[in-house]
């Protein structure tokens, strides 16, 4: 290059140079376009390498300790030189001062030289700041401290401060009988306490039981046994067991190689009786669970009184025999069932076998062996005779009214098998058997939507169904069914009614509405009251949930015109809702016309004689007498028309046309050849048996 092309670049140069770049747009568009490569790059990497998140914060794991991103560590590791009252120096004075230099430096540095060496103060601070940082971080990794030992103190006082504490405060005041169990687990609906079986295990459920019911016994507990015993383990043992190893101590034999003090000087027999009420906590739920079930199952078949039940608790003595399988079962059946029994968790493909036939006896709890061989022969043999215990000398007096208590409720079927008999009698005739809806009967071209769907269950708490059954809906032609609004129903039943209905949840009979076909709503009377009156009124206006409409006294007693207007309006005192916003006045009209005609005969009573209709009639008879049982240990089940005629192992057990030639017409007859009565509890009303016998006589047609 010559020095005229030299000259010439130089010129060049030097009007660019005066001439400059502006900052806008040349020098901003050149940062925005690297700015937005870069914020790229970041969404991309948050995109397909997630942020390092660590799991959440929680205050109450004391084996975990809280750490600052790596880039913060110097700032923390700096503030443990300013403890106590120069924490203001480290936090607010420090920080400020380097915050303030970073916005003076363009200020302060206003040399023209570039070369680091030729700006040694600004470059020595620069490595000093460097030199901080980097030290400082490291010796924020040297001096991690180890994760914290926790002391984690009385568990069960911490499961009652989180989950109880927040309602009730630091007590609970119990009234006498009360099954706490059950209330925990089920929950207080009317009282806004939600049902904590599903947030809390049945163990956790019983220690908080203990913990309520012997506030003192929980700290004595975590004292004095929390070492080596687990609660859950100790809730669930026999109480005998636990009396004595309480009062024996030192020479109770599971203890026989420990270092365990002696309980009667440690403890008070004051403090020993709490500590004891705090494992067997008087819940009726749970003491049969834990005493009685491993024979009994689930319930015990009972019919007596309450005295005569305390008496046979109390007195024991009596006993079970088992049969010898090998009788009735195949080589490949024991073996399989044997191994179901020594190992439940590793064969359960064979749990089938075991609940057909050992769960009425034995329940959920499958017993214990020792070895594969050994349970094979005790099932191929049978078992002794298992003794009752004598239990009015090892529970407490409260423990045996609760037990009592609980036996009885039982015997009486589970709340959602007194649910599924409610449902059927109450609210089938709308909602369908299995809550899978239809057309509503009081609305013209509407649709009752399914309530035994999973978005319904999903979307409506206990809460809102019990409201709903209490209070009825009376806009879509639903009464109320509480009897704090004229209905027929307690809470006991409704809380019975919601259990069934939630049952439903885990596998839904059905997900979509019914189609229902078009058409208008008859205007005849008599078809009117059979779809809108006759569940509250009876088929022949004989009363039962409603008035007797067609005795002499309440005809004379109201004219035409007030009868009208009671239809119309309704009673805001009763469970009649006013049905002038959903029929027309032809309507109601063709109705009070129906109502006045209704013959005087077989007023009160069933015309056992008449055709007997199977939604109205025979199904609420099934659902009193018979679906408890039938409708859920196989064989027949009476729960809707197709089950009814097809189901059973001696299938059909109808013959349409032949009554008594039925199985099921001798069943309840009690002229059948093979098995006992049906119900086994007594026979059915002779008018109820006269209508099954009616019905199928008459075709056993669905109607």
């Amino acid at each position: 290059m010559d020095e005229k092309q030299k000259q010439a670049i130089q010129e060049k140069y030097k009007k660019e140079k005066e001439k400059g770049v502006y900052f806008f747009p040349d020098l901003l568009a050149k940062d925005a376009i690297v700015s937005l490569v870069i914020f790229l790059a970041l969404l991309a990497l948050a995109y397909f390498l997630g942020a390092p998140l660590e799991s959440r914060a929680d205050p109450g794991d004391t084996n975990y300790t809280p750490r600052p991103e790596w880039y913060f560590l110097f700032l923390f590791q700096m503030l443990k030189y300013f403890p106590g009252n120069l924490e203001v120096i480290g936090v607010i004075v420090l920080p400020t001062l380097a915050i303030l230099f970073l916005l003076l430096l363009p200020f302060i540095d206003r040399s023209s030289k570039r070369h680091f060496w030729n700006r040694k103060w600004i470059t020595g601070i620069t490595i000093f700041g460097v030199v901080a940082v980097t030290g400082l971080t490291v010796q924020s990794v040297r001096e991690s401290p180890p994760p914290a030992e926790g002391k984690g103190g009385d568990p069960t006082a911490i499961l009652y401060s989180e989950n109880c504490a927040g309602c009730h405060g630091p007590m609970i005041q119990v009234t006498e009988g009360t099954n706490l169990h059950s209330l925990i687990a089920q929950g207080q609906h009317d009282a806004g306490m939600p049902a904590w079986s599903g947030d809390l295990t049945s163990d956790e459920i019983d220690a908080l039981v203990g913990f309520i019911l012997s506030p003192g016994g929980s700290a004595l507990y975590t004292q004095n046994c929390s070492a080596c015993h687990i609660i859950d383990d100790l809730v669930a043992t026999d109480p005998q067991l636990l009396r004595d190893a309480i009062e024996a101590a030192p020479r109770f034999t599971s203890h026989a190689d420990l270092d365990v003090p002696d309980w009667s000087d440690v403890l008070s027999s004051e403090q020993r009786s709490t500590l004891l009420n705090f494992f067997l906590a008087p819940d009726g739920q749970r003491l049969f669970t834990v005493n009685c079930s491993s024979c009994h199952g689930k319930a015990v078949a009972f019919s007596g009184s309450r005295e005569d039940l305390l008496q046979v608790i109390s007195a024991g003595g009596l006993h079970l025999s088992m049969p010898p399988w090998r009788e009735q079962l195949t080589e490949t059946q024991l073996q399989n069932l044997a191994e179901f029994v020594f190992d439940p968790l590793s064969q359960s493909q064979e749990e089938a076998l075991y609940l057909q036939y050992c769960s009425e006896c034995h329940g959920d709890r499958v017993p214990r062996s020792p070895s594969v061989e050994q349970a094979r022969e005790t099932i191929a043999m049978g078992g002794s005779h298992e003794v009752m215990p004598v239990w009015g000398n090892i529970l407490t007096t409260e423990q045996l009214d609760a037990l009592v208590t609980f036996t009885l409720s039982a015997a009486r079927g589970t709340s959602t098998e007194q649910g599924q008999i409610l449902f059927g009698e109450y609210c089938a005739s709308c909602h369908g058997a299995f809550g899978e809806g239809g057309a509503n009967p009081a609305r013209q071209g509407d649709v009752i939507a399914p309530i035994s769907s999973s978005e319904y269950l999903r979307t409506r708490d206990d809460l809102t169904l019990r409201a709903i059954i209490s209070q009825g809906q009376p806009n879509f032609g639903m009464s109320p069914f509480g009897t704090s609004y004229g209905g027929p129903l307690e809470d006991t039943q409704m809380e019975a009614i919601v259990t069934y209905i939630r049952a439903w949840q885990d596998n839904p009979p059905v997900e979509l509405p019914p189609e229902v076909r078009g058409g208008s709503v008859s205007e005849s009377g008599a078809e009117i009251y059979t779809d809108l009156c006759s569940q509250c009124h009876g088929d022949a206006g004989q009363g039962g949930i409603g008035s007797n409409l067609n005795s002499p006294e309440f005809q004379a007693s109201i004219s035409d015109a007030l009868l009208f207007n009671a239809i119309s309006d309704g009673h805001p005192a009763t469970s009649m809702i006013a049905w002038g916003s959903i029929l027309s006045s032809e309507q109601i009209l063709e109705l009070v016309n129906f109502i006045r005609s209704l013959s005087l005969e077989g007023a009160g009573e069933v015309d056992v004689n008449a055709a007997a209709s199977f939604s109205g009639d025979i199904q609420p008879i099934f659902n009193r007498s018979c679906v408890a049982c039938h409708g859920t240990l196989g064989g027949w089940t009476g729960s809707s028309f197709e089950t009814v005629m097809n189901s059973g192992n001696n299938a059909p057990v109808i013959i349409p046309g032949d009554g008594e030639g039925s199985i099921l017409g001798q069943k309840v007859l009690g002229t059948q050849a093979f098995g006992s009565i049906m119900p086994p509890g007594g026979r059915l009303a002779p008018d109820e048996i006269q209508q099954i016998i009616n019905w199928i006589n008459a075709g056993a047609l669905d109607n």
